[in-house]
């Protein structure tokens, strides 16, 4: 009994199918899209959350910077104003000396300038470049896609080589290999030695200065010397003359 009663319940239902097809279709459609609907809401969300989790741990409570100046709107470098002048300039020995505290994980004196790319005649707008370490993805986050870092020698001697961001990369290069080319920053020649993959930052502001590339704090320090006087008056100023970034050891 029970039995027949399954297989005419099947029959009404294969029936009923039959004698409505497009409301049959409809509400299987109906199901499919609201399924669907939940499983993308439901990655987004977690996308959402993940990228705040990356952002909060590169750029979050354990890690603070010390600038000489900080200016959210341009400025002309050789015209600063005398309270700004007179503030003491940040010099290796202090990121050295906040590097010895126990409760540093990690501390380097960097410096950031605003520059044009080129290569093979195309070239980009102003971009940042950082002069750091072979350590800073650990304040910047993200990861070397293709190449290398910095070497000891290329960092005691301010050699000049770059590890470029992957969107100048594309830029500049398109579909070509950058690695061991050479391109022009600011005007001055650097070999491409590694292609830095960013991560994403949900809360950088829009228009925002992108940082392009990183390269060791001598070659920048040394370059930005040379090429002071050939910054724009309407250019964006480099956020602290030097800047000391230093994270918590948690």
């Amino acid at each position: 009994m029970k039995l027949h009663s399954v297989r005419e319940g099947w029959r009404i239902a294969i029936d009923q199918l039959r004698a409505n097809k497009l409301r049959s279709a409809l509400t299987v459609l109906g199901v499919v899209i609201g399924i669907a609907t939940v499983m993308a809401m439901a990655s987004i969300v977690a996308g959402f959350r993940e990228q705040i989790v990356n952002t909060l741990e590169v750029v979050g409570p354990t890690t603070f910077r010390v600038l000489r100046y900080f200016s959210t709107t341009g400025v002309n470098p050789d015209a600063v104003p005398r309270e700004v002048r007179i503030r003491p300039k940040l010099l290796p020995q202090d990121a050295e000396a906040i590097a010895r505290l126990p409760e540093i994980h990690y501390a380097a004196i960097w410096t950031q300038v605003f520059q044009r790319f080129e290569y093979g005649g195309n070239h980009t707008r102003i971009l940042g470049v950082f002069g750091a370490d072979d350590r800073f993805m650990e304040i910047l986050g993200g990861g070397i896609s293709s190449g290398r870092s910095f070497t000891s020698a290329e960092l005691r001697g301010g050699q000049p080589v770059a590890i470029v961001e992957q969107r100048t990369i594309d830029r500049l290069f398109g579909a070509i290999n950058p690695l061991g080319r050479v391109i022009q920053i600011g005007g001055h020649p650097f070999k491409v030695i590694g292609v830095w993959q960013r991560p994403t930052n949900i809360f950088e502001v829009p228009g925002a200065p992108e940082i392009a590339a990183v390269v060791p704090f001598e070659s920048a320090r040394w370059r930005r010397r040379c090429a002071r006087a050939a910054f724009p008056p309407d250019s964006p100023p480099a956020r602290g003359d030097r800047a000391a970034p230093a994270r918590d050891s948690d």
